[in-house]
């Protein structure tokens, strides 16, 4: 059976779920928490599932996993967010996600998205399918989706929560001369001509998290 791979860099909350899958799977588990650390362990297991918290790497999480995932097509991914933002960075910026959980979540839905990714199904933690059924710019965030690459919705993604020219290209290991031409490209393709237009069209369309939808 695939190995599970647990990529959590608060020791304690990883010591946790690791007993908790190890009560339920009579597999090995193996624990990370820094990217290199994963990046180690998927070579060596590359078909794995791994749990991956989305403050692994910071904002650069969900391009460094975009990386992991070209070098190894068949390891199988479990989302596991702090927050709803978390859940849509990984929906525009990832193609393909095999589970969403919470970090609010219960140990016992960690345990059946392991055995659901297994069985090849995916899973989705009911808030999360809650809070997408309940969020009324899906049409818009489609809409904009077909629009752009895959680099310029993480782009628009991070100028909408605010983060700097300077700080994207060094999350996407890019220059700040090339983040700017993915700006005005943004631009070109919206109809928009500056960051607060960016940042309010990226909130209506729901690409960055919706407050009022938090207490699902």
């Amino acid at each position: 059976m695939a190995k599970i791979i647990l990529a959590i860099n608060n020791p304690i909350v990883s010591a946790g779920m690791r007993t908790v899958v190890e009560q339920n799977f009579s597999d090995e588990v193996e624990t990370v928490d820094s990217m290199p650390q994963l990046r180690l362990a998927v070579n060596e297991h590359p078909d794995s599932v791994v749990v991956l918290g989305c403050s692994l790497a910071g904002d650069a999480t969900v391009e460094n996993w975009r990386r992991l995932k070209r070098r190894h097509e068949h390891i199988k991914l479990i989302v596991w967010g702090k927050s709803y933002q978390d859940v849509l960075d990984f929906q525009c910026g990832v193609q393909e996600v095999d589970g969403y959980l919470l970090e609010s979540g219960s140990s016992q839905e960690l345990v059946t998205a392991i055995a659901s990714l297994r069985q090849g199904s995916v899973f989705v933690a009911a808030p999360i399918a809650e809070y997408l059924a309940k969020n009324p710019y899906g049409d818009n965030r489609r809409s904009i989706v077909e629009r752009l690459s895959d680099r310029e919705l993480q782009v628009m993604q991070m100028i909408g929560r605010g983060v700097r020219v300077c700080e994207i290209a060094e999350h996407l290991c890019i220059s700040s001369k090339t983040i700017n031409t993915f700006r005005y490209r943004i631009f070109a393709k919206l109809n928009i001509n500056s960051d607060v237009q960016l940042s309010h069209l990226a909130l209506r369309a729901g690409l960055v998290e919706l407050l009022e939808f938090e207490g699902v």
